[in-house]
């Protein structure tokens, strides 16, 4: 059986361009069967991610109020501790290139489920982080 995977995107850190990308390399962890969009609500930054969820592949996930440090973060870490304990998933894949999310890795080192998807300029410990880290292109 291919693995099931979630794909949780940090739309503050990866852009909206990226989204081939992503499902290309998300594909080689098994089967997509839900994508998770994180942004603020009224950002313009990320208004392109919301836009790209109303097509109907990515649920959008907007956080309101105003912008805080690891706002997103904090959101996608506790919804990624929800689905690893969750049967319906055999691949949780965080799609960021924030360093913050390695505490995480080491949190639910167990599990065996967290991935990582980050661009070029991740730090050396997210791509150390999880079962693994896939560079985009």
């Amino acid at each position: 059986m291919k693995n099931r995977t979630i794909l949780l995107i940090d739309g503050e850190n990866i852009g909206h361009n990226r989204a081939d990308d992503i499902e290309r390399l998300a594909r080689r962890l098994g089967s997509v069967t839900k994508r998770r969009v994180y942004h603020l609500r009224n950002d313009p930054a990320t208004r392109p991610w919301a836009e790209k969820s109303r097509e109907g592949r990515y649920t959008d996930i907007p956080l309101d109020g105003t912008p805080e440090k690891d706002k997103i973060d904090r959101k996608i870490q506790e919804d990624a501790r929800h689905f690893m304990r969750s049967p319906k998933y055999d691949r949780v894949c965080i799609v960021s290139s924030d360093g913050g999310y390695c505490c995480l890795s080491e949190e639910t080192a167990a599990e065996e489920k967290l991935c990582f998807i980050g661009e070029r300029k991740a730090p050396q410990r997210l791509r150390r982080a999880g079962l693994c880290f896939m560079e985009l292109g």
